[in-house]
């Protein structure tokens, strides 16, 4: 009877420790396997290849490769201490389902970056609108695109709803258009109206001469003369234009004793 509990004891012991130096095993694998995924991001983020990729796409896969590489290590340090992989993959699945139901909204945004790489509508560094709001690209992640508003605000766009909605890229083209729209008193002279307005471009050193700047005459329902001054400009100089040229509009307007009815500014950003 002695020798058979010493027997289970031992038993017992042996097991126990077995099992403590498995999750030792399992921690250093934790512990080693996670230093050894940042190492891996830090050296692939510095590649030569890496490098020559899209700011956009360089975010995307530096967190694809964490998030792969810390799943691996979990797997990795779980299976070391005796559960089956088999086991584990059946669970994760059955977890993953349940998880995918509660978190359809974030698994839109993950299939909505990947859209978003894929077709890329816009690049880091550019200046976009989804409608309600605007602003410039400043980081484009696996979830979620970071903005920056006109009066340096941060705004958090889910990509999902953003692949989703209609973008528009203010930076996709090398030009953009400026139109100014006048009405003036039915006595105003067209033609002096017209070259003045033409001055007040050409006098701008941002408007390009190609194509060369316009000045339109039409009729608004009331019968009232309507100028157009088209011009175009590069699209970094936008703001820079856009003030400059409607204060240059308004002095030459006061300085000939022309009143201005009304006035509408467009916007149109291809030729």
């Amino acid at each position: 009877m002695l020798q058979d509990k010493l027997d289970l004891g031992a038993l017992i012991g042996g097991s126990l420790a077995d099992l403590a130096m498995k999750i030792v095993a399992a921690l250093l694998i934790l512990v080693v396997g996670l230093w050894l995924v940042k190492m891996i991001v830090k050296l692939v983020k510095k590649g030569k290849k890496f490098q020559k990729l899209a700011p956009e796409v360089q975010t995307f896969a530096a967190s694809a490769v964490k998030v792969l590489g810390y799943v691996l290590v979990i797997l990795m340090a779980v299976a070391t201490v005796g559960v089956p992989t088999a086991s584990i993959l059946a669970v994760l699945g059955s977890c993953g389902l349940a998880v995918g139901l509660a978190m359809q909204g974030s698994l839109s945004n993950l299939a909505g970056g990947i859209m978003l790489l894929i077709f890329r509508p816009f690049h880091v560094g550019d200046y976009i609108s989804d409608g309600a709001h605007e602003g410039t690209v400043k980081e484009i992640t696996l979830f979620y695109t970071t903005i920056a508003t006109a009066d340096n605000l941060q705004v958090t766009l889910p990509n999902g709803a953003l692949a989703n909605s209609a973008i528009k890229n203010l930076n996709a083209n090398k030009t953009r258009r400026l139109d100014i729209d006048l009405t003036l008193s039915p006595a105003a002279d067209k033609e002096k109206v017209c070259e003045l307005l033409l001055d007040c471009a050409k006098k701008n050193e941002l408007v390009l001469d190609d194509p060369a700047p316009e000045a339109l005459v039409t009729v608004t329902e009331g019968g009232l003369p309507s100028f157009k001054l088209r011009t175009w400009f590069k699209s970094g100089d936008y703001w820079t234009v856009y003030f400059g040229l409607n204060e240059a509009v308004q002095k030459a307007l006061t300085e000939n004793q022309l009143p201005l009815a009304h006035q509408q500014v467009d916007l149109h950003t291809d030729k």
